[in-house]
């Protein structure tokens, strides 16, 4: 059985131990021996290497003005999330836009056509995004590896291990007396893909002699290997948004899935400027998403929802009931997924209830994300940031008060953790995600 209790201005969870240990075997410093025993290296490509490691010298270099770290930190993540999106990018799914003076052949990850959005025009297209499920491992994968690089960058004695059930990751510290352990959930989930994006003319045709624009239209890119293709960045964050091609290398063949992760790599080398165009773009997108702004780059965020206003030949969802969204709740960005918050704090008591109380580690607990709950975080979590627990055997036990001076307390979230804002309630967590 499980109460809560509100003493000294916080929460204070306390268990009974008799039901606890009718419901699983408790072993505490055994249980973190066996995952420590258990969890994997992370595994990296040279490439992925490579590109982490561009990344964060230049976000620590002086070459380019970056107002906030962190944020900074937090959009070059979305950037590695990216280069995942793109590697499966193939012949179908691309959407012709005869808008303005430079037709398109576009690639989006929204419902939406992207270059008229900007302009709060809405065109449906079915978006080109991976399934949730495979995608949603290897962006906490690239997100591991990325928080390990920055470790070793701040001169942390960390090391991040990928973990197993009921531990997605783990941060291991034996440079301490205990050592330092944290098991987490980890959630991960970029906030704007953009879209590729090639010039194209041949979709159009002769009629009554005249050369007619045929207008919006799904396509094939037949000629997709081997062609120049380039990443649509939005240049004007105002109403009307303007935008610029970046040239993104190309994609050899079927196989070459690194092809974005190679032309990442060689845009950051041969254009530093690059990185702060798009970080600067990435925060006023942070901002549209937060506040809801429903305008221009607000309907490139993932979980933006329905178009507002919806034009009268908005498609309706197909086999249920209601309208297509640009982009649903699925694919909420960092931890703002609500399935995600719930499922998370679940793991956190859970693994948290397992490990403690330690005799031979600091073992510590948490969340850690690319985002903060930007939408959610008041409801979801705000209530329980600063819960603490115990156990008693004793039901009689009706405040902190009727505990033995040396019960020990636990925190519900040692830290909840992420590249954009963070709440933490132990030293050690705080002190290494100093980036």
């Amino acid at each position: 059985m499980l109460k809560v209790y509100q003493f000294g201005g916080e929460r204070v969870i306390i268990f009974d131990m008799n039901e606890l240990q009718n419901q699983s075997a408790y072993t505490g410093d055994d249980w973190i021996e066996d995952i420590l025993n258990r969890s994997q290296e992370l595994e990296i490509s040279q490439i992925e290497q490579a590109v982490i490691s561009k990344l964060i010298e230049l976000i620590y270099g002086n070459s380019i003005t970056l107002p906030d770290r962190r944020l900074a930190l937090a959009a070059v993540f979305d950037l590695l999330a990216t280069a995942e999106y793109y590697r499966n990018v193939g012949h179908v799914g691309w959407l012709y836009c005869p808008t303005d003076d430079t037709p398109l052949l576009l690639y989006p990850y929204t419902n939406v056509c992207p270059r008229c959005v900007l302009k709060n025009e809405f065109v449906f297209h079915k978006a080109n995004k991976p399934q949730s499920g495979s995608i949603g491992a290897k962006t906490s994968r690239l997100l591991a590896v990325f928080l390990q690089a920055l470790f070793l960058k701040n001169n942390r004695t960390v090391e991040v291990r990928k973990g197993v059930e009921p531990v997605d990751i783990l941060l291991v510290d034996r440079m301490g007396r205990p050592t330092a352990v944290m098991f987490a959930e980890i959630k991960a989930a970029p906030l704007v893909t953009l879209p590729l994006a090639v010039t194209s003319q041949l979709l159009t045709r002769e009629k009554d002699g005249k050369v007619v624009n045929i207008g919006h239209r799904t396509t094939d890119h037949a000629a997709l290997y081997g062609s120049q293709l380039n990443m649509l960045l939005p240049n004007s964050l105002n109403e009307g948004s303007t935008w610029e091609l970046t040239p993104f290398g190309n994609k050899e063949n079927a196989t070459d899935e690194l092809w974005a992760y190679r032309s990442l790599l060689e845009l950051l080398e041969t254009k530093p400027a690059f990185l702060g165009e798009y970080v600067s773009f990435w925060e006023s997108a942070l901002r549209s998403y937060e506040q809801k702004s429903q305008t221009n780059i607000f309907w490139l965020t993932n979980a933006c929802g329905q178009p507002l206003p919806r034009p009268t030949n908005w498609p309706r969802r197909k086999g249920a009931s209601g309208f297509e969204s640009i982009s649903d709740s699925k694919t909420s960005v960092g931890m703002d997924r609500t399935d995600d918050l719930k499922k998370a704090t679940y793991q956190v008591l859970k693994i948290g209830t397992e490990g403690n109380p330690s005799s031979k580690f600091h073992f510590r607990v948490g969340i850690i994300s690319n985002i903060h709950a930007v939408r959610h975080y008041e409801d979801y979590l705000t209530a329980l940031q600063d819960v603490i627990w115990t156990r008693s055997q004793n039901r009689s036990v009706k405040t902190a008060s009727d505990l033995a001076s040396n019960t020990p307390i636990f925190n519900l979230f040692d830290g909840i953790i992420a590249l954009t804002q963070s709440q933490v309630r132990d030293k050690w967590v705080s002190e290494i995600f100093n980036f």
